[in-house]
C-alpha cells in the first residue's frame, strides 16, 4: 500500500497524516527507519525505532477507532533535534480497550525498546512520543 506523500519541513523533520489502517503502519515503519538511518541513527537503534513506531501505529489502528474505517487518521512526525531522533504518533480517536488473551504487548514493547517513551491519552486523542539519542549529522 503506498503511503500518503510526506510533508517535509526541512531535512531534519518529516510529518505524515495517513489513514489509520494496518497497511499504512506497515509502510511507515520502513519509511521512519530509513529516514533515521539517513540522519545517523545506528542500525540497531533504527530497528528498535522501526519496531516501537510500528507498535504505536498498530495501537492507533486497533484501539483508537472502533469502526476501523479509512476515514480515521493518524499523524506521524519525525525530527532530528537536540541530539535525538524523536518520533510522535498521534490520533484523534478514543481509547477502546481491545485486550484479548493474546494481546497487550504493544506498550511494554515500546517501553522496552525506546530509551524515552511517553503516552498521553485524553478524550480528544492519544500521543505517543519516542526518542533515541543520535548525534547531529
Amino acid at each position: 500500500m503506498p503511503i500518503d506523500e510526506p510533508v517535509r519541513k526541512g531535512t531534519d523533520q518529516l510529518a505524515l497524516d495517513v489513514a489509520a489502517v494496518p497497511g499504512q503502519a506497515a509502510a511507515l515503519r520502513d519509511v521512519l527507519a530509513n529516514w533515521a538511518l539517513e540522519r545517523g541513527l545506528p542500525r540497531e537503534l533504527a530497528e528498535d525505532l522501526k519496531l516501537t513506531a510500528y507498535e504505536a501505529m498498530t495501537n492507533v489502528v486497533k484501539h483508537a477507532y472502533p469502526d476501523g474505517t479509512d476515514d480515521n487518521r493518524m499523524t506521524v512526525t519525525a525530527a532530528h533535534e537536540n541530539g535525538h531522533i524523536k518520533i510522535t504518533v498521534a490520533d484523534e480517536g478514543r481509547w477502546r480497550d481491545g485486550r484479548r488473551p493474546d494481546g497487550g504487548r504493544g506498550l511494554p514493547i515500546i517501553r522496552a525498546f525506546a530509551p524515552e517513551a511517553s503516552v498521553t491519552s485524553t478524550t480528544t486523542g492519544t500521543i505517543v512520543r519516542l526518542a533515541w539519542p543520535c548525534p547531529p549529522a
